[in-house]
């Protein structure tokens, strides 16, 4: 007999979902001009540049399109950094044909939604705000909706640290285990682990220092989780963080 994995979260609500599904609509019918703005400020305005662009976009399209469901997990240094993530993985015009690969995440709703441009940045960078000050029901209810995008194909992004690291480099001790949370609910799932970070990048800020190169290091796994364990979940979070950590030893190494 088959064991039924154990829910941890507060099923979306009707209106949540129908919202989603218009901002996914409008994200891909603005995607060419919106994002085409955000890669002419981050290339030009910030003058940042990736390194290993092309064979990064040859590996994404391979990963994307052969293990499904997928969560990307990153270190977290700049309020950029998953779009950084988003334009280093694939092209604008890739992602207009390819648009269920066009990464979701989460940011702090309790920091974004207060400013009117981030709002709107948000909403056609297909991000859900979660209050990191919000109730559990609310915090629950907005990783089932990630979870059930995931599980229909789509990718989310997701920063086990919870919020920008303050050491500067990845934090093993003080990561947040939601993503470990929807993956014990998927049963099973790919995790692309992520690392990035621009070469005069010293400790966290908002943004990284003008003229950046980064170099992203990758390392795809696959996490399965006990459906027996109501708390495998906290298993699962430390195990991509360590991932994580492995990456940024190598980026420091090279």
């Amino acid at each position: 007999m088959q064991t039924e994995t154990v829910s941890l979260f507060t099923p979306p609500s009707t209106s949540l979902v129908q919202y989603t599904k218009r901002q996914m609509l409008l994200g891909q019918i603005f995607l060419i001009p919106f994002c085409y703005f955000i890669a002419f400020l981050m290339r030009y305005a910030g003058g940042y540049q990736i390194q290993n662009m092309e064979e990064l976009r040859k590996q994404f399209k391979v990963i994307a399109k052969n293990n499904s469901p997928l969560i990307i997990a990153s270190n977290h240094l700049t309020f950029i950094d998953s779009t950084l993530i988003i334009w280093a993985l694939a092209s604008n015009f890739w992602y207009l044909f390819n648009y269920k690969f066009f990464s979701w995440n989460l940011p702090a709703g309790d920091v974004f939604k207060k400013k009117w441009y981030f709002r709107i940045v948000a909403y056609l960078g297909k991000c859900i705000f979660i209050h990191r000050d919000g109730t559990k029901e609310h915090k629950d209810e907005i990783l089932s909706l990630a979870h059930d995008l995931v599980k229909e194909g789509q990718i989310l992004t997701i920063f086990p640290e919870g919020r920008r690291s303050r050491t500067g480099r990845f934090d093993v001790d003080h990561i947040t285990f939601g993503i470990g949370k929807i993956i014990q609910n998927l049963g099973e799932c790919h995790v692309l682990c992520l690392y990035i970070r621009g070469d005069k990048q010293v400790g966290h800020s908002n943004y990284p220092p003008r003229g950046s190169t980064f170099r992203p290091l990758i390392k795809l796994i696959k996490v399965k989780a006990n459906p027996e364990n109501r708390r495998a979940y906290l298993e699962i979070g430390v195990q991509i963080a360590e991932q994580i950590k492995e990456l940024e030893n190598q980026y420091f190494e090279k």
